[in-house]
């Protein structure tokens, strides 16, 4: 079964399969020209869905590109979709949400958003949730009813990520969050269990005015809000217990889920433009910048892992600004730029080994699928790149 059915892969923003062999090199399988510009597409089983900014979205056969079935839209399509076996949930900056057949594209149902949608949608435990220029909305995934609205000072602009605190265990954690923003160059000294346990499903998300917050998933109840330095970039990451948030203004902000305190603060000096990618077990995050730099830090302070000559690197640069989340497939890292590259790049040494080269900016996320990478560029054009891979994840 593929896993790539909502943004970035899965309710937690993760940008990962690391049960799949990572691609050496990869060859284009085949390319479809579609209606506008083509946000983050999805996959599930033999299709990928893909939504663009002129309205439509697709379904596409998954070996071949052939197209399934389009369904037209009044309003613009950026968000990506969530598809689930029976449903395909598509929301339009007008702020209506529809779920469709996956196989037919027949529409099931439609509601209206209390704002216009300024994010993409997450599903989890039958309920889809929306960021929207008034706050957060949870609706029952079967019918679409609203369950609540959480309310904000200005609008979510990040996709809305959900996690489970049971599914965490705390004595996994060395070291104390901090009582607030740290600098990434100094360490926590005390060693103790966090204060309190996370032992509930959450939501969390950011706004355009730099607000983090966590929401219990059941009722919308506020159960922390933290400050950001600038509007937060795509949404939060959490992993192993911690959100991780990067904003506009440079600053990737680490806290800790159960409560919000603050694990580290790595700035740079130009804005983060991509949600941060996380691998846990190895304590490194990639973010990618307006800087042309797919960043590089440590999960545990915040500090910059690679080494130059000199000094320690930002991390690895890239052609232009970069555009798509970092997902990691296997030990390689792929991420897109401005400049139409996608690279392929190692983890371990952090050197690129292969580019894909469109004619224009890939803006969108790939999709990950055994043996294959779906990635839009801004040409108008989605594209299918394959490789020799493990079925593990099949």
């Amino acid at each position: 079964m593929t896993k790539w059915t909502q943004s970035n892969g899965d309710t937690r923003n993760a940008g990962l399969r690391r049960d799949l062999e990572g691609p050496s090199r990869v060859t284009e399988s085949w390319t479809a020209e579609l209606d506008g510009r083509p946000g983050s597409p999805v996959c599930d089983r033999d299709t990928a869905y893909v939504a663009t900014s002129a309205g439509p979205c697709y379904a596409l056969e998954r070996e071949t590109g052939r197209r399934r079935w389009t369904v037209e839209t009044a309003a613009t399509v950026d968000a990506t979709p969530v598809v689930t076996r029976d449903r395909l949930y598509l929301g339009t900056d007008d702020g209506t949400v529809r779920a469709l057949d996956p196989a037919t594209g027949d529409e099931e149902w439609r509601v209206d958003l209390p704002a216009a949608l300024e994010s993409a949608l997450s599903l989890s435990d039958g309920r889809l949730y929306a960021g929207h220029a008034a706050g957060v909305s949870a609706l029952e995934a079967e019918t679409g009813a609203e369950l609540w609205t959480h309310e904000t000072e200005s609008a979510v602009v990040g996709r809305p990520v959900i996690a489970d605190g049971r599914e965490y265990d705390p004595s996994r954690s060395t070291r104390t969050p901090l009582s607030g923003p740290v600098d990434s160059d100094v360490l926590a000294d005390e060693r103790r269990e966090p204060e309190r346990q996370w032992t509930d499903e959450r939501v969390f998300a950011g706004t355009a005015h730099g607000t983090v917050f966590a929401l219990e998933a059941e009722t919308g109840d506020e159960t922390w809000a933290v400050p950001a330095a600038g509007a937060v970039a795509v949404g939060p990451t959490v992993a192993d217990g911690r959100v991780y948030v990067a904003d506009d203004a440079g600053t990737l902000l680490a806290l800790d889920a159960a409560t919000g305190q603050s694990w580290f603060t790595y700035e740079t000096g130009t804005a983060f433009t991509t949600s941060p990618t996380v691998l846990a077990a190895a304590e490194t995050t990639f973010v990618g910048a307006a800087d042309g730099h797919c960043h590089v830090t440590d999960t545990t302070v915040g500090r910059r892992k690679l080494r130059g000559r000199l000094f320690s690197r930002k991390g690895v640069e890239l052609d232009g600004p970069i555009c798509s989340c970092p997902v990691v497939v296997g030990d390689v890292l792929c991420v897109g730029d401005a400049s139409g590259s996608l690279y392929g790049i190692d983890i371990d040494d952090a050197d690129p080994i292969w580019t894909f080269r469109a004619e224009e900016a890939i803006a969108g996320t790939p999709a990950v699928a055994p043996g294959r990478l779906f990635v839009g560029s801004d040409d108008g054009r989605l594209h299918c790149l394959e490789w020799d891979a493990d079925d593990r994840g099949r």
